[in-house]
């Protein structure tokens, strides 16, 4: 083995060049398309309004018939309240009272307001309304014209853009019923080992935690994540459940067995000594240095990550998530706050994450300080990871990525 290790990005960006998961679309119901990443532009199947809106309680009237400067009563010959149903044309040296959100009749050109009137706003409709007017109004005055608020075929909403509440809102008010949408990638967690159980109850069993936290990962970056699957250290058995994990994963997520040891049982399979559809490297990265990429029957790709749950973790924040199309995984700098935590105790040339938490100054500066705790223990409260020894944090910044 070399003794050269590859920097954590280069095997970031090969992973990059190398896996590129399948770009489907799924039609999804618009109420359930919240924060979903859209596949395709979405656009308008129609102008909204339809039709010319009343904008403002009041009486619909021709301008025509109206008197400025001056008084001008009106007999009232219809009531427009804001439901379906065909709305009449205005007659003529008439008025009509109007709701907000009603369909404005033809042969009106402006919705006179009712405090402009000497009709009483809660009481029946009258028989006649006064307007008393300094000027005329304008034309269309407080009318909703067809296509203001959204023209047909108007951009809503860019290929690439997160659905949100505003969108889903736009897109029921005109009518549609789905929103065209990335499939989520179905990724499947294989666990190797076997001392892993559900209940560390015989001696040297472990309690297996990488299936759920990586799932959970994994749901939170918009994955599917498919209900992991465990295989202890043999060839035989691992060999039919990553045939398993394939059959029906975009990608499949492997953890333990690719160290140095006996019982390394995926390198051993998979790596050179093996089938050789696998390659694997130690990073200069700890804790998460041993890392592998290959691809399974049908050529499903596989990323291989570390046993521990630390290494795991770390892993799949910085190779496994930049896969996932929408996932949030840029490399951020931010200042360093609290370095009480780092005890200094680091391989030359390595990059060393840690867990960090990140928090505002008062000056509305965003800082990372380090957590104390070794292992997988400070993750339980961190929101970064902190990659100590990247290049770009020298002189009080670091790399910064987001849990």
């Amino acid at each position: 083995m070399s003794a050269i290790r590859p920097d954590p990005q280069q095997w970031r960006d090969l992973l990059l060049r190398e896996i590129v998961l399948p770009s489907l679309v799924d039609q999804v119901p618009t109420e359930q398309a919240r924060g979903r990443e859209l596949a395709a532009a979405v656009r308008s199947p129609e102008a909204m309004p339809a039709v010319p809106i009343a904008a403002m309680d009041g009486f619909a009237v021709r301008r025509t018939d109206l008197v400025a400067p001056g008084r001008t009563t009106l007999p009232v010959s219809a009531e427009l309240p804001a439901r379906p149903g065909e709305i009449p044309a205005l007659a003529a040296g008439t008025a009509a009272r109007i709701m907000t959100g009603a369909a404005v009749p033809r042969g009106a050109d402006a919705v006179i307001e009712v405090e402009a009137s000497d009709a009483d706003p809660f009481g029946p409709v009258p028989a006649a309304v006064t307007f008393t007017l300094v000027e005329l109004p304008p034309s269309q005055r407080h009318v909703r014209v067809p296509g203001e608020e959204v023209a047909r075929e108007e951009l809503l909403a860019a290929a690439g853009d997160r659905v949100g509440p505003g969108l889903v809102g736009l897109a029921r008010a005109l009518g549609m019923a789905t929103l065209p949408v990335h499939r989520r990638h179905r990724v499947r967690v294989v666990v190797t080992g076997d001392e892993l159980t559900d209940e560390a109850e015989a001696p040297g069993s472990v309690r297996e935690s990488n299936g759920a936290m990586l799932a959970a990962a994994l749901r939170a970056d918009g994955a599917e994540a498919l209900p992991p699957l465990h295989s202890g250290d043999d060839h035989a058995g691992l060999r039919d459940t990553l045939a398993r994990a394939a059959a029906d994963s975009d990608l499949v997520l492997t953890t333990g067995g690719i160290g140095h040891g006996a019982f390394d049982v995926v390198k051993t399979l998979l790596g050179e000594s093996g089938s050789g559809s696998s390659c694997f490297a130690h990073l200069a990265l700890r804790p998460g240095g041993p890392q592998g990429w290959g691809r399974l029957d049908g050529g499903v790709p596989v990323v291989h990550l570390p046993g521990t749950p630390v290494g795991a973790l770390v892993g799949y924040h910085l190779f496994v998530r930049p896969l996932l199309a929408g996932a949030d995984s840029a490399v951020r700098t931010v200042l360093l706050g609290d370095v009480s935590a780092d005890t200094g105790r680091r391989r030359p040339g390595a990059v060393h994450a840690m867990a960090g938490h990140l928090r505002l100054r008062e000056d509305g500066r965003e800082v990372v300080d380090l957590l104390p705790g070794r292992r997988l223990a400070p993750y339980g409260r961190a929101d970064a990871i902190v990659l100590c020894g990247a290049p770009g944090t020298e002189g009080g910044w670091a790399r910064v990525v987001r849990l």
